[in-house]
């Protein structure tokens, strides 16, 4: 039998995608094993659409409607505020969450979703689909082989963005950061000029950078330098949908969270240690996670 997914935010675009890739819309990313049976949003108009483009047989008035219907649930609102509202009482009752990016917009949401999802051993994970990109993972490997020197991440982003702000686009290169160098960042430096961002991290194992402006191409690069090799790439964003839905069918099927607490929870510290910086002019520490 798949799994019974609900997806709870539909203004997202990746409610759509994921229910088109769950239920056979979209053939050619088509992951067997799911099945999108029911949605809620805040917008009635984008509900249907949703519904109608990703076959999904029930909208339902309340996410509660949700629980007994469903083997997980997909958090999706596009503002990170709003996830720790929606996802805790699928928590409390035990059901898997993934909680789409970013995981909270604050901290504070952060850690109150993580330590809940431990205290109900709930399966829970959350991430930028981007961490599975080939590229991403390419350079991964090689930090892996090669002593790390400096690894930089270019990205859309805006500071001003409806859904709260950085947090929305800069969760991705702080993830791609966590993903290829692991955990580690400490503190981080950031300068500003008109929309732009440029943001200086100091990490265990190297220098690195995270470039934001709203101004250039929608793109994601990497930027990579060993003792032995100086690499750039383009992130291929073609299949990360679709090798997100994998990653969160292998979580399922083996009952193993995909990433520990503090791989979810770093980025989400550095982009509010960013937003801190920007705003004091000084070099911020970054918040740890103690478990």
């Amino acid at each position: 039998m798949p799994y019974r997914v609900g997806i709870v935010g539909t203004d997202n675009s990746h409610a759509l995608i994921f229910s088109q890739i769950a239920n056979g819309v979209d053939q050619a990313n088509y992951v067997p094993g799911f099945q999108v049976t029911h949605l809620f949003g805040l917008d009635s108009k984008r509900n249907q659409e949703v519904a109608e483009k990703g076959r999904v047989s029930n909208i339902v008035s309340k996410p509660s409607e949700m629980i007994g219907e469903i083997d997980v649930a997909f958090i999706e609102f596009r503002h990170g505020g709003l996830h720790l509202k929606y996802a805790k009482p699928f928590i409390e009752k035990g059901i898997p969450i993934f909680v789409d990016k970013p995981l909270a917009a604050s901290t504070r949401d952060a850690r109150q979703l993580l330590q809940l999802a431990r205290k109900k051993r709930v399966l829970f994970t959350s991430f930028s689909t981007l961490r599975l990109a080939s590229a991403v993972q390419e350079f991964k490997s090689l930090l892996a082989s090669e002593q790390p020197v400096y690894l930089s991440v270019l990205s859309p982003g805006d500071l001003k963005s409806e859904y709260g702000g950085l947090i929305f686009y800069g969760i991705h290169p702080a993830e791609i950061l966590n993903e290829i160098a692991g955990q580690g960042v400490k503190g981080v430096m950031a300068m500003r000029k008109d929309k732009s961002i440029n943001v200086a991290l100091l990490h265990s194992k190297l220098v690195g950078s995270i470039r934001i402006s709203p101004d250039i191409p929608y793109l994601f690069s990497i930027e990579v330098a060993t003792k032995k090799s100086v690499l750039t790439k383009k992130v291929d964003t073609a299949t990360v949908y679709r090798d997100g839905m994998v990653k969160l069918k292998e979580m399922l099927d083996s009952k193993e969270r995909p990433l520990t607490d503090k791989d979810m929870f770093e980025p989400v510290a550095v982009v509010n240690a960013v937003n801190k910086s920007l705003t004091t002019g000084r070099r911020t520490k970054v918040e740890q996670l103690a478990r």
